[in-house]
């Protein structure tokens, strides 16, 4: 028994290992890509079997603690963050929820958006018959630009904030709509940019995706106000393309100090990851950012309460 047990940990860090490595060669390979997004489950499976390992006094699982600790540099400095204020009093508090276009539990969402109450609403796989099972519950939002499609890339966003301009804006090549949104924030000029890249499967939509984050990229580089990027990426926090839209922006991952918060797929908790992301320019504080209940989706929401330094 005990060979076997110690036969099937090696198995698994092999395994592992392998698609932790694979995962680090995705910058120009769409599969190899895939495999970066579940580093999460690679750390902890790896630590686990490390830890059995030299509970047996076998030695051996001591060579694959070098790559574990690679990965979870990837991972451990999310759940601190520098951006974090508790404290902050004036927010602005943003829900996204990526609906899934076939989702038929109308009654859950509206349950959520009417118990989080947001100032600002985005929404993704917007269909026409969301926008009419919605209607009654976001009569409130004042501010509205609404882009419904019967594919999965209709969007929308909803604000109660004074919206001095909102309309549908064309990143990257893909043809797919993205929203802008700009805001008054007391003496401070906000802008909010909402998108929804294809997700990379296949080189085609790989390329697509991945012009699309240099196209986030370009934009946020060029940005006169402080302003926050939004949206499901169809990208996790580890793939090479987001760490790469981060560092030449300069932008904040909101998830830091409160952890991965993974939202995708709900149908596979042990398997989630980070698809769905809020980055802020440097000017922009987190007083909090979590994730919300399944409403029906493969995607979880996000909630995030944000302020302006």
């Amino acid at each position: 028994m005990k060979k076997l047990l110690y036969y099937s940990l090696i198995a698994v860090l092999a395994l592992t290992s392998i698609a932790t490595i694979i995962g680090y060669f995705g910058t120009d390979n769409w599969f190899f890509d895939l495999f970066s997004h579940f580093k999460f489950q690679y750390f902890i499976l790896s630590l686990l079997c490390i830890t059995i390992l030299l509970f047996m006094k076998r030695r051996i699982g001591l060579y694959f603690l070098p790559l574990a600790i690679i990965t979870g540099l990837d991972i451990v400095p999310l759940y601190f963050g520098d951006t974090k204020n508790s404290d902050i009093q004036e927010t602005v508090k943003i829900v996204c929820i990526n609906l899934l276009s076939s989702n038929g539990e109308f009654e859950s969402v509206e349950a959520f958006i009417n118990s989080e109450s947001p100032d600002v609403l985005v929404l993704q796989e917007m269909t026409e018959l969301w926008q009419m099972m919605l209607e009654p519950t976001l009569a409130s939002y004042q501010y509205k630009t609404v882009i419904p499609r019967t594919d999965n890339f209709g969007i929308a966003l909803y604000s109660r904030v004074d919206s001095t301009s909102s309309g549908v804006i064309n990143i990257g090549n893909s043809g797919l709509p993205s929203i802008e949104a700009q805001f008054n924030y007391g003496k401070d000029r906000l802008t909010i940019l909402a998108t929804h890249p294809l997700p990379p499967v296949g080189k085609e939509y790989f390329d697509s995706r991945n012009d699309q984050l240099m196209a986030l990229t370009n934009y946020s580089v060029s940005a006169i106000n402080e302003h926050i990027l939004i949206g499901d990426l169809n990208c996790s926090s580890f793939s090479n393309h987001f760490k790469q839209l981060v560092k030449n922006t300069n932008l904040i991952d909101t998830r830091k100090g409160f952890g991965i918060l993974p939202t995708w797929p709900t149908w596979f908790g042990m398997a989630k990851t980070t698809l769905d992301h809020c980055l802020v320019s440097e000017g922009i504080t987190v007083k909090s950012r979590r994730v919300g209940q399944f409403i029906g989706s493969d995607h979880l929401p996000i909630i995030v309460e944000l302020g302006i330094e």
